[in-house]
């Protein structure tokens, strides 16, 4: 091709002549992304000697072997910009020749106060975060955009690039599925095969190879495509069939019975970051079980509160309701109440420590001594898998703190669709909230691990078999 062209695949071509300035870049591998976005920051500061740009991604530590490289390879690749850039090292930067316009790299994953203080020369003209998935939540995009906005430019653009995580609920696949429909956004959804005029035939044949051979990891690696399954924690876990609306609970394909016999309440507690949740758990006069109404708080959206005045105050209205709507106090005789027992994370001793303080009179409280993550969670698969446990939908939950309704999904069964290991798979990747999931499976591990348990409920001794679906 001549000196002066630069060739991009077609379906870019809105980065370069569209009026939007607002762009999300979802793909699989080898779809040009990151390269096509190159481009644009070399064209971007040629055209533009007194603007800045910014590439940022997740990790500081690993840009200069993966951004910074691929920018300045990009750049070295086109004729256009031969002796037109002087690329440094100490800080990562690329500079115009002929004036101070700068492109300049950051990491973003850590705390929102390196963006804060980002201080470039001149209004920034370009923005591109690459590996977007790799940020903890959308909270923290929110907030690294909410920082940088005030060294935009007036045209400033932004683009925010991320390959699809498998998981089609991690939060940055809902994210741009909620973004279809902002008409100020452009979305790009590029395949290998909108840039295969620039692989090698290798580069092909090697891609092809997945797609015949192994069909569901070929959409997912090189279609961007969340399969759903690969890296879930809980991938038997079937919203179709194991949540249920609580009015059409006697209709349920799955529970066959909904008399409640006892009842174990996991409990995960937290103060600052994390959440406090209690998941109810109630034991069916068949074995099966059902999950009531989640006790929820968050210190995020309503204040920091100690783990004895929450009990105090809104965990005891939640035990209080709880046990009024599902029936669970014989206000004639005691000795005919449903059972309850409290089942809280051990390393929670405040936690313990009050719930025997307000609630000893009703309920047993037993600090779980947990297995590993692995053990809890085949535990807990196994019950969801056989149809043991179901989740009954309220449309939401109250906040006690707020005193009112939040109309939403449900907790515990977002959470048991999100959940995905970490790349070792002996733990949870961290960029999924589990507090709600963490105290439902201390209840699930707790009631099941030990059959010694069944005593406590002579009901369950003849009951052993699984709860598979009933024929229609």
């Amino acid at each position: 091709m001549p000196n002066n062209e630069i060739q991009i695949a077609e379906v870019f071509e809105p980065l370069f002549t569209s009026d939007f300035r607002d762009f999300i870049l979802p793909g699989g591998r080898t779809s040009g992304k990151s390269k096509t976005s190159g481009i644009l920051a070399g064209i971007q500061s040629a055209m533009n000697p007194f603007e800045d740009i910014l590439i940022a991604r997740a990790s500081y530590g690993s840009i200069a072997d993966s951004v910074y490289n691929e920018t300045r390879e990009v750049l070295e690749s086109i004729p256009v910009f031969n002796d037109t850039f002087v690329y440094r090292k100490s800080p990562l930067r690329i500079m115009r020749k002929g004036s101070d316009a700068t492109i300049y790299f950051m990491g973003i994953g850590g705390s929102i106060d390196r963006t804060k203080g980002f201080h470039p020369k001149h209004k920034v003209g370009l923005v591109i975060l690459e590996e977007t998935q790799e940020l903890k939540s959308r909270e923290h995009l929110d907030q690294t955009l909410a920082s940088l906005r005030r060294r935009f430019g007036n045209d400033c653009k932004v683009v925010i690039i991320f390959n699809p995580p498998a998981q089609k609920f991690h939060w940055i696949n809902i994210w741009c599925k909620e973004k279809e429909n902002d008409r100020d956004v452009c979305i790009i959804h590029s395949t290998w095969e909108d840039v295969s005029m620039f692989l090698s035939d290798r580069e092909i044949k090697e891609i092809l190879k997945y797609k015949y051979e192994n069909r569901p990891y070929y959409d997912y690696m090189y279609g961007g495509i969340p399969t759903g399954l690969m890296g879930l924690v809980y991938p038997m876990f079937n919203t179709d069939l194991h949540l249920i609306p609580y009015e059409a609970r006697e209709t349920s394909r799955v529970l066959q019975d909904y008399r409640i016999v006892g009842v174990i309440i996991g409990c995960d507690f937290a103060v600052t970051h994390d959440s406090t949740a209690l998941v109810p758990v109630f034991i069916m006069s068949n074995g099966q079980c059902a999950i009531g109404k989640i006790f929820y708080h968050n210190p995020l959206d309503n204040g920091v509160k100690g783990t004895f005045p929450l009990t105090e105050n809104e965990i005891t209205r939640w035990f209080k309701e709880l046990r009024s709507e599902n029936n669970l106090d014989n206000y004639y005789d005691r000795s005919q109440n449903i059972p309850i027992i409290f089942v809280v994370d051990s390393a929670a001793t405040d936690g313990v420590q009050s719930l025997n303080y307000y609630f000893s009179n009703r309920a047993l409280i037993y600090p779980v001594r947990k297995g590993t993550i692995t053990q809890m969670v085949g535990t807990t698969q196994s019950t969801i898998a056989k149809n043991i446990v179901t989740i009954y939908d309220y449309g939401g939950y109250f906040n006690y703190t707020q005193n009112r309704f939040i109309k939403d999904q449900n907790l515990l069964a977002y959470q048991l669709q999100m959940l995905i290991w970490n790349e070792k798979e002996n733990g949870y990747d961290p960029v999924v909230p589990n507090d709600v999931s963490d105290a439902f499976t201390y209840a699930i591990w707790w009631w099941f691990k030990n059959t010694e348990n069944i005593v406590w409920l002579d009901e369950i001794n003849r009951i052993k078999s699984d709860y598979y679906l009933l024929k229609s």
